[in-house]
């Protein structure tokens, strides 16, 4: 998957997911809004990067608690996420965060429900 904002937004519909509204944020950095049958609104943070580390997991965190959200999917494209990471997204109270290497399919989204114990990675 590309980190395009466009190109996410497309590969997410082919997965069975409504687009709500997808924004480039950075080069290597995209977010998108999502909804899959249960209509309940989700964040996806693509990221291409080596080492996802605490603070994209907490920054990650941020924009969910400004758009008012409660769960979202951090993606690392071509990365890894550092232990820390995976600590912090656990140890987040406000929200319920799932890291995964890939955005998997609207029914494993279903299934799963954003369970930040588990990595789709």
């Amino acid at each position: 998957m590309d980190v395009v904002a466009r190109e996410a937004a497309g590969h997410a519909r082919r997965l069975g997911y409504q687009v709500i509204t997808a924004e480039q944020l950075r080069a290597t950095r995209c977010l998108l809004v999502l909804a899959e049958s249960s209509n309940q609104p989700f964040a996806v943070l693509v990221q291409r990067r080596a080492l996802i580390t605490a603070a994209d997991v907490q920054d990650f965190a941020e924009m969910l608690f400004l758009r008012r959200l409660t769960c979202g999917l951090l993606v690392a494209v071509d990365g890894v996420f550092s232990n820390e990471a995976r600590r912090t997204a656990q140890e987040l109270r406000h929200v319920s965060m799932t890291l995964a290497t890939d955005l998997p399919p609207a029914s494993t989204i279903a299934a799963t429900d954003l369970n930040p114990a588990i990595d789709l990675g």
